[in-house]
């Protein structure tokens, strides 16, 4: 709905009444001064100098609407130009990612499962503006790499740079302690639905916490979970790198606990997904990006311009023409 034209301190018009005023004490002062006893040469001088009636009224005219225009500027002109309500999407979303080993298997040609989840990713993210979203990254433990934002520049750049675990001793799956990690995140966050989104192709091996003890924890603070499995069952092609930096290929048999990603999701009120390729993922993806919007209407508000810098430009503009009056034909002999 649109607005109009107020003053947002109006009780600075008064000075209108005060320019007014000053304007009939100086014109009364100016009519008194030309009632005064004749000069015999005054007439004469006069005639010679042909003054407007205009002439001995310059100065204080030009101060009356300086101080008008002055007023005018106090008083915040200011238009209303629009009000109306925001829609957004109530959501706070952590994104677990695995980053395990077995994530560099290049089952997803033509790259590998940890750079196809990077991009697929990514897309949902640039899709999920309004939503406050943060990202947990786990192998043998969770990893919190960015807390949950709207800076989403940021998030996407910390997404990019995630990279899969190579050491033995930070390697595995804790799919148990990475939910439990998430969750930690959600409980205090304002908004009206949380979710965590859980990317994984291997079986939980790693960690304190069972990871359907952990779904039942995040049920009873109200967090839902999307559990996505990705990756093909079976003998994959596993990059290997010798010491002289040449890369060859070992099939490994690779899987991931289908029953038990399925559970927890059901526990938690969330689906379960499996994606065996990249366009598969990019469902999934879509998927959850359709199921999970909530709408949530923030106040109303209303967007002003100020007008005050007109009048005040004009009220300098004045003053300087009075001073420059005063200083030059409009100055008084002693």
């Amino acid at each position: 709905m649109t607005g109009g034209f107020y003053f947002a301190q109006a009780w600075w018009l008064l000075g209108i009444v005060l320019a007014a005023a000053y304007l009939v004490k100086c014109e009364l002062s100016f009519r008194k001064k030309r009632r005064s006893i004749a000069y015999p040469l005054g007439s004469a001088l006069m005639k010679m100098n042909k003054p407007s009636r205009w002439f001995g009224r310059v100065s204080f005219i030009l101060t009356s609407a300086c101080i008008l225009f002055l007023s005018l500027a106090l008083a915040r002109p200011t238009f209303k130009t629009a009000k109306a309500t925001i829609t957004t999407e109530g959501i706070a979303i952590l994104l677990t990612m695995d980053v395990s080993g077995s994530m560099l298997a290049e089952d997803f040609q033509p790259s590998n499962r940890m750079d196809v989840a990077r991009m697929v990713l990514s897309d949902f993210v640039e899709n999920r503006k309004q939503d406050r979203i943060g990202l947990v990254s786990f192998a043998g433990m969770p990893f919190l790499r960015c807390p949950l934002t709207t800076d989403h520049k940021t998030l996407l750049r910390l997404l990019n740079d995630l990279k899969a675990v190579r050491r033995q001793d930070l390697d595995g799956t804790a799919i148990g302690d990475a939910l439990v990690a998430s969750g930690q995140r959600l409980i205090s966050a304002p908004e009206k639905s949380k979710i965590v989104v859980i990317v994984t192709d291997g079986e939980n091996n790693k960690g304190q916490f069972d990871p359907l003890l952990a779904a039942n924890m995040l049920k009873e603070r109200n967090i839902k979970v999307y559990t996505v499995g990705i990756g093909t069952k079976g003998l994959v092609p596993y990059p290997m790198i010798d010491q002289g930096g040449h890369k060859s290929y070992q099939l490994v048999k690779m899987g991931f606990n289908e029953e038990s990603l399925k559970q927890i999701a059901e526990k938690t009120g969330g689906s379960y997904y499996s994606a065996s390729d990249k366009k598969t993922l990019e469902k999934v993806f879509a998927e959850i990006d359709r199921l999970e919007k909530s709408k949530v209407e923030s106040p109303q508000y209303i967007v002003r311009k100020e007008l005050f810098l007109y009048p005040l430009g004009l009220a300098l503009l004045l003053i300087s023409l009075a001073w420059a009056w005063e200083m030059s034909k409009g100055a008084r002999l002693p």
